[in-house]
This record gives C-alpha cells, structure tokens and sequence, in this order.
C-alpha cells in the first residue's frame, strides 16, 4: 500500500521590499534606482516588488515579466516633477500614437504576467507643474502614469491613480488585460485622458471610476492590429472635461470589433457621452452600448465616418451599433445627436445597421424661434477633410461633436442641429424600438431629421 502524499503547496512569491535596495520613501529623495534596482531582482520569478508605508518620489521605472508592482495602501509612488527622469521609451513596433506616448512613471514593453495592483496610490504629480496642465506643450513631452506595450497577461488593479501629466493608464499593443477597481483622477484639462486602449485585443475593464480632463475612458487604434474583444462594465465616468465619456476614436486606423460596454453611469461631459468615430479608415463592427445613465453632458450620441485624409486615406466603415437602455437628461446644449456617415466629392459612404432600444433621453430646447438654427438637413456640414475649394464644410477640425460646425479648428457649442433629439444621414438600417425622445423646453424641430437615409423603421415619442 502506497501512502497518500499531499502536493506540496507552491512557495510563496519572492518579495522585494523596495526599502531593502535603498529607497528612501520619504517623498524628497529620488528613489528610482532602488525600486529598479528590486525590480531587476524579482523580474522573471513571479515576485512581489513592494512598496510600503512612504511616498517614493521616482522616475521611470520599468516592469518585467512574472511580476508584480504591488503598492500598499499605506504607499504613495510618486512622479518626479523634473523631465530630465523620463527618459524617452521606444517601443518596437510602428503606431501613430506613438507619437503622443513617449514618456512614462511606470513602464512595461513586452512583458507577460505582469500585475500593478496593492491598494495604494500612483501619483503624477502633474499639478504643481504649469506646463503638465492642459495641453500647453505636446503629450509626448509630458509623462503617462502607467505606460503598457506589447505585453500580455496584464492587470492593473485596485490603485489611486491621480494627476497624470497627460493620459494617465494606457495600454498599446496588448492582449489578454484586466483594469478593475480603478479610482484615476487627471482632471488637468485637454490631452489629460483617464484610460486609453490603443489597439488592444481581449481586454476587460470593470468596476472603475474615472474623473478626467478629457475623454475619460477611450478605445483607440493606430496600426492595423485594430481593437477587438472589448468589454467595458460597471464603470463611473464622473467627469470627461473638455471631452467625451466613452469614445472609440479619434486615432481609427485598425478595426473595432465586439465591443460591449455596459452599466455605465457618464456624467459631466462637455462633447458626448458616447462617440463613435471612425476617420482614419477603421471598420468599426458588432458594437453594443446597453444599460447607459448619462447627465450633464453636451449630448448623449455622436456617430461619424469621415476621413481626415491621413495615412492611411482609405474610408473605413460603420456597421453594427446598438444603442439599448439608454437613459439621460440635463443635455447642456441644444446640438442634438449627430449619427452620420459622409460624402467627399461624388462618392458617399454610409453607415449602416444602427439601432436605438429602450431609450429614454430628454434633450435641451432650442427655444421658441421659427428658425432656431441655420442648419438644415441640406447644408448641416460634412466632414471630408481638407477638401480645396470647399469652404463652410467640415474640413480641417478635430472630429468630435462640438466641432462639427467650427470653422478653423474653433469649437462651436451654441450650433443647432435640423432636429432636436437626432440627425441622421447617409445612414442604411436604422431602427427605433421602444424611444422617447423629449425636449425640456420649446423648440420648433422635430425629434429627428434625415438625409440619404434607407430603412428607418420606428419612431421616438417626444
């Protein structure tokens, strides 16, 4: 009879203290090369680098593979506020968002199995530094909070992360990610993003609240790798800045696939609560908005194909989006949703397969006038790019709601669309199923209004 032996329990994970390789912790002392320096010990075993009971003022410091960053509750990792301790980072592989995304706190390039978690706080340190606030000089100059390329296996998880010097939690380039229990606060004015997934495949994110400066969680595209398998869940975007609450875009090279975001409350955004924007050439495929609260923001929608006749120029297409329980009021402005696709020169390229489900959205009247707009459903402004010859179209703006109209690159907030609720155009299977449309004061347009549309069906009750 053989005896019955127990597997033996795992050993337990190698911890290195950052305190033991020399940090300080005491927020003055530049602790980089310690935390490095324990870094590089626990790199490829699967160890804890962990940062206790300080805060630990530091540059760039970069992760590896089989490791994970834990910051304890009672820890502040801290960015320096000089540039000097970001050196540059060149990420093997060709994106046009790199050149918005050059400098980080925390780094990690083709790492697996990599964890940023603990309970504790990850501080830019942007706001004492007047050129980190805003957009007064490039992104690529200004430091990320959490920079992750190529790697795969990645979590960041249950931190504090605040005041980044420009988007603070971005991936690129990666697969297989977990985001949950996130608290950012970068609400530092333009180009200050809360999460940005740039072309990533097989990600989750739940369970996070984001306060930005600009759009506060946003899936974006710079290389044909495209972003597919998206799952965004019970998520708070309690402020969006300048910007949109969710946003697919503006960087739209490779395609957006199965996207699902869900139970999610968007709050105080000056542009859309949900934007969906293809014009770098992207197909944007099987997208599904469903349990939405939105308040206080510029307007619940915003759907766009165009071009901005970049590299590359091909149109890309919009196929596919559901809208399903969606609910909001206290619209800031009176712009209405625009859902469009776009005609440059003889040519049109549609959108198709829109729909609209259990929605219930009251919108900000334009007032009692006649004529509360010059825009109409035949000289509202296409966007095309810059088209010579061509004055009054959309051409030479950023592609987002409130610039939809602007001449030279100005916003335009006060801009009226044909109807008060939604314009649709160049638009191909577009169904209303259970919609009330309101308005909460007088306005003369109709709930919606339409050009070179087929197969509307339904209707939204005011």
């Amino acid at each position: 009879i053989c005896p019955v032996v127990a597997d033996a329990a795992p050993p337990p994970p190698r911890v290195c203290d950052v305190r033991d390789f020399g940090a300080a912790g005491d927020g003055v002392t530049l602790d980089t090369a310690a935390i490095q320096a324990a870094i590089d010990a626990c790199a490829t075993t699967g160890g804890v680098v962990a940062l206790r009971d300080g805060v630990f003022l530091a540059g760039t410091i970069v992760l590896a593979s089989d490791l994970t960053l834990d910051i304890a509750p009672s820890a502040t990792l801290r960015g320096s506020q000089r540039t000097a301790d970001y050196p540059d980072v060149a990420p093997p592989f060709t994106n046009t968002q790199l050149g918005n995304c050059r400098k980080a706190l925390v780094y990690a390039e083709g790492a697996a199995r990599v964890t940023i978690q603990g309970g504790g706080t990850l501080d830019g340190n942007a706001r004492g530094v007047p050129d980190w606030n805003g957009n007064r000089i490039k992104e690529a100059l200004r430091p990320m909070a959490i920079f992750v390329t190529a790697s795969t296996d990645v979590t960041i998880a249950d931190l504090t992360v605040k005041d980044a010097a420009t988007w603070a939690v971005v991936t690129m380039e990666s697969s297989r990610q977990h985001l949950h229990d996130l608290t950012i606060t970068t609400d530092l004015g333009p180009t200050h993003d809360g999460i940005d997934i740039v072309d990533g495949h097989d990600v989750l994110i739940e369970d996070v609240t984001v306060a930005s400066g600009d759009d506060s969680i946003c899936l974006k595209s710079g290389s044909a790798t495209g972003t597919e398998d998206v799952v965004v869940r019970r998520s708070h975007t309690t402020q969006s800045g300048v910007a949109n609450g969710v946003k697919f875009g503006t960087a739209s090279v490779g395609a957006f696939r199965r996207i699902l975001v869900e139970d999610v409350v968007i709050e105080h955004a000056q542009a859309a609560a949900m934007a969906v924007e293809s014009v770098d050439g992207a197909a944007i495929h099987d997208v599904t908005f469903r349990r939405i609260t939105t308040h206080d923001v510029g307007t619940p929608f915003f759907v766009l194909l165009g071009s901005r006749d970049r590299d590359p120029t091909r149109v890309g297409s919009i196929d596919g989006v559901a809208f399903e329980d969606i609910t909001g009021d206290a619209m800031r402005y009176a712009w209405g949703s625009i859902v469009t696709g776009t005609k440059i020169g003889d040519q049109t390229f549609g959108i198709s397969n829109i729909s609209f489900t259990d929605i219930d959205l009251t919108f900000k009247g334009a007032g009692a006038s006649p004529n509360p707009t010059p825009f109409t459903d035949d000289n509202f402004p296409e966007y095309q790019g810059p088209v010579p010859g061509q004055p009054g179209t959309y051409y030479n703006q950023y592609p987002d709601a409130k610039f939809i109209t602007g001449v030279g690159g100005r916003e335009d907030t006060s801009y009226k669309g044909p109807g008060y609720g939604l314009f649709l155009r160049h638009a191909t299977g577009v169904s209303f199923t259970t919609c009330r449309m309101a308005v909460d004061g007088p306005d003369p347009r109709p709930w919606h209004d339409t050009k070179d549309t087929a197969a509307v069906t339904g209707a939204c009750a005011p």
